[in-house]
C-alpha cells in the first residue's frame, strides 16, 4: 500500500491519539515568614504546570503565579495544586492566565483538585482567575481549604461560559466545581457549579438568565466594621455572611469587562477591611 495513502494516514492519526499519554500535573507550594515578610520555602513542580518567581507585595505577602504551558486541559489530564501557608505567612496564588479546558472525546473528562492549608496566624489569598471551557470540554474540579480559626483565608473563581468570539456559549459537556472550606475541621462553607447544557437549559431564568460570566468568592477572618459593598453593572450579592467574621460574592456578567471590574472591587474591599493595599489582579493576572 503506498504510504501516502488516505487510508494509512488515518491510521496513524488514530494511533498516535491512541497513544498520547495524559499529563498528571502537579504544583506543591510552602510558605514561611522570613524578616517581617514571606518566604516560599519549597516547591515542588511538574508539566504541565510551573510557577512565577515570587513577588513581594506590601503588608509582608508573597505572591507566587501558576502558569499552564501548553494549549490547556485535554481529556484524561489531571492538575492537582497543593499550596500550605504556615504559621505567620501570608500568600496570594494566581494563574498568570485564563486556564482553558479543551475540547475532548465522549466520555473523556479533565480534573483538577486543590487542596489548601491554613495554619495559626497564616493568610491565604487564592484567586485563580477565569476558566474557559472549550466547546465539548468536561471538567471536574475539587477545591478543599483547611484553616486554623486565627487565620485569614480569601478565595475567588471565575467561569466563562464559553469562547464568546466562537460562539461557543454553554456547548461545553459538563462544568462540575465543589469548594469546601473548613476551620479547625468544621465545614462552614460549601459552593457546587454543576451545569450540563446538554441534559438542561442553563441560559433561563434563575439560572444564568443569558449572562456569560459567572464567579464565586468566600473570604474569612474579616474584622467586624461596617457593611462590605461594591457598586457593579451585573447581578451580584458580596455581603457578610452568618457569621460577622465571613463575606461572600455570587456574580453574573454578561461580559468579561463588567466581571473583573466587579472582582476586583471585592478584592479591593476585602483588602481594606484587612488594612492591606489592594492587589492589581490584571497586572499578575493576564
Amino acid at each position: 500500500m503506498d504510504p501516502s495513502s488516505g487510508a494509512l494516514r488515518g491510521r496513524v492519526i488514530v494511533a498516535e491519539q491512541r497513544g498520547a499519554a495524559a499529563l498528571r500535573g502537579h504544583v506543591e507550594l510552602v510558605f514561611r515568614p522570613n524578616r517581617g515578610g514571606t518566604l516560599l520555602a519549597y516547591s515542588r513542580v511538574s508539566a504541565p504546570l510551573k510557577i512565577v518567581r515570587p513577588f513581594a507585595l506590601d503588608g509582608g505577602r508573597a505572591l507566587v503565579q501558576i502558569v499552564m504551558l501548553g494549549p490547556g486541559l485535554c481529556g484524561g489530564d489531571t492538575c492537582t495544586i497543593d499550596v500550605t501557608v504556615e504559621p505567620g505567612a501570608r500568600a496570594v496564588v494566581m494563574m498568570q492566565t485564563a486556564s482553558r479546558i479543551l475540547g475532548m472525546g465522549e466520555g473523556a473528562s479533565a480534573t483538577q483538585t486543590v487542596n489548601l492549608i491554613v495554619a495559626p496566624g497564616g493568610q491565604l489569598e487564592y484567586y485563580p482567575g477565569l476558566t474557559i471551557p472549550f466547546a465539548d470540554s468536561d471538567l471536574k474540579q475539587r477545591v478543599t481549604v483547611s484553616a486554623h480559626r486565627d487565620s485569614r483565608v480569601g478565595i475567588l473563581e471565575s467561569w466563562s461560559m464559553g469562547r464568546a468570539t466562537r460562539h461557543e456559549y454553554l456547548r461545553f459537556r459538563r462544568l462540575s466545581s465543589r469548594t469546601v472550606v473548613a476551620i479547625d475541621g468544621h465545614p462552614i462553607f460549601a459552593d457546587a457549579l454543576e451545569i450540563e447544557p446538554g441534559t438542561a437549559d442553563a441560559a433561563v431564568t434563575g439560572i444564568l438568565e443569558n449572562h456569560r460570566y459567572v464567579a464565586s468568592g468566600f473570604w474569612y477572618g474579616i474584622p467586624a466594621g461596617p457593611t462590605l459593598t461594591i457598586e457593579t453593572n451585573g447581578l451580584m450579592a458580596f455581603d457578610r455572611g452568618v457569621s460577622p467574621d465571613q463575606v461572600f460574592l455570587r456574580a453574573l456578567a454578561r461580559d468579561g469587562y463588567e466581571m473583573a471590574t466587579t472582582l476586583q472591587a471585592a478584592v479591593d474591599s476585602v483588602n481594606a477591611a484587612w488594612g492591606l493595599p489592594p492587589i492589581p489582579l490584571r497586572r499578575f493576572a493576564g
